[in-house]
């Protein structure tokens, strides 16, 4: 039997309670029951993630920073978090990573494999940035390359924000192929991926979807991964809070269609991750996650 096309994976430890926060860390709750209303997703397993291991958090972050981390401690190290430092938040991250590790464990038996969180692109080997504590992608990257030294991997990653973190920690490594797609005149601090594409303010469908499919086939002229991680942002959206970029709802979802032909026209498993996402009506950034959902779950 052939390779099913869709797992979801989330776990109620992804949820935060953060009054009057411009994160807004209850968006994986309602993501996850708007999945079990919706007539096609209801019946549908939702797989839950173990808490991920200290080993594997090891493989990119350094013992010090785990230290402090983990200590609940604010010092140079976790002070550029832009979160509380508390025990409910790391255990949160903790589940995040996990569910990342699941899904690139996943991918063996099925085609895509969703984690209902994670995308926490801009945690960096030996310290935290933004709204990120620990880095799930570049641990995931990591754990596959303990079986395969060779596994190659592409994150293509088309939040709003530069995915500095994993620029950063795969800056050296053949192996890892690096594409962020990101508004290019605000945070953060850029690091430099293998193929970046800094957004003006105001770019609308057409452009965006242009420049996403130029950047597609250019790594595809240049590079064969065995997997790709998908950092599906929803913040690219016009009406989000913390960006300039103008692109629809449609337009995501015509993005996210764009990534799901791109990795089954190669036969390539997927990883799929939310992050960041900050509309001023709650509800779109749930419906935009919920889109890419059902964009990698077509029957």
């Amino acid at each position: 039997m052939g390779l099913q096309d869709l797992a979801l994976i989330y776990h109620s430890q992804y949820n935060l309670d953060l009054p009057g926060h411009i994160f807004p860390a209850h968006k994986y709750s309602h993501l996850y029951n708007r999945v079990k209303k919706d007539p096609v997703f209801a019946s549908w397993d939702i797989l839950r993630p173990e808490r991920a291991l200290d080993h594997d958090l090891e493989l990119v972050h350094t013992k010090e920073y785990l230290d402090d981390l983990f200590g609940y401690e604010h010092t140079d190290r976790t002070i550029y978090s832009e979160l509380p430092l508390n025990q409910n938040i790391v255990s949160s991250f903790c589940y995040g990573v996990g569910g990342t590790v699941m899904a690139m464990e996943l991918t063996s038996k099925y085609k895509f494999a969703f984690n209902m969180g994670g995308g926490y692109h801009h945690s960096f080997p030996d310290r935290a940035e933004g709204f990120c504590y620990l880095n799930d992608v570049a641990i995931a990257i990591k754990k596959s390359k303990e079986t395969s030294e060779n596994h190659k991997a592409l994150i293509i990653d088309l939040d709003l924000h530069q995915g500095n973190g994993n620029s950063y920690i795969f800056q050296y490594d053949d192996n890892v192929f690096t594409f962020s797609m990101h508004q290019g005149n605000i945070y953060p601090r850029k690091e430099i991926s293998n193929l970046d594409v800094h957004l003006e303010p105001g770019i609308k469908d057409d452009r965006y979807l242009t420049l996403l499919r130029d950047s597609l086939e250019k790594i595809k002229a240049s590079f064969q991964p065995d997997i790709v991680y998908y950092l599906a942002g929803a913040d690219p959206y016009e009406d989000d809070s913390l960006g300039e970029l103008k692109v629809s709802m449609k337009g995501l979802k015509e993005r996210d269609q764009m990534v799901r032909s791109y990795c089954t026209n190669q036969n390539i498993p997927c990883v799929i991750t939310l992050a960041g996402g900050y509309a001023r009506d709650f509800r779109d950034t749930v419906e935009i996650h919920f889109n890419t959902i059902a964009a990698f779950g077509e029957i």
